[in-house]
């Protein structure tokens, strides 16, 4: 059997410790996000433009891949925050 071992490099570590640094950031964008489309549709919250338009201005502190990295990562986790909402939401309407 063959093992695969996974080295990081400097610049994924780099990018690692950008999202770590950030963290609280993102959390707030993320919550910020949330609040601010709470009475929109549900394809209109979801939409990746509107996501990453929304938490670009936030990371302007950032550059380069950093910022891409960054603003990824919060677009991700607010899709899948909203996507948790919108399950919660059809279970309660099923109820």
């Amino acid at each position: 059997m063959t093992d695969n071992v996974r080295v990081r490099t400097p610049e994924h570590q780099h990018l690692i410790d950008a999202r770590v640094r950030e963290a609280d950031l993102i959390k707030s964008v993320i919550h910020t996000y949330i609040v601010e489309t709470r009475n929109l549709p549900f394809a209109d919250r979801i939409d990746t433009e509107r996501r990453k338009a929304f938490a670009t201005p936030y990371f302007d502190h950032l550059t380069g891949i950093e910022n891409a990295f960054v603003i990824a990562q919060t677009t991700m986790k607010i899709s899948d925050v909203i996507w948790k909402i919108e399950r919660q939401r059809r279970d309660d309407a099923d109820a």
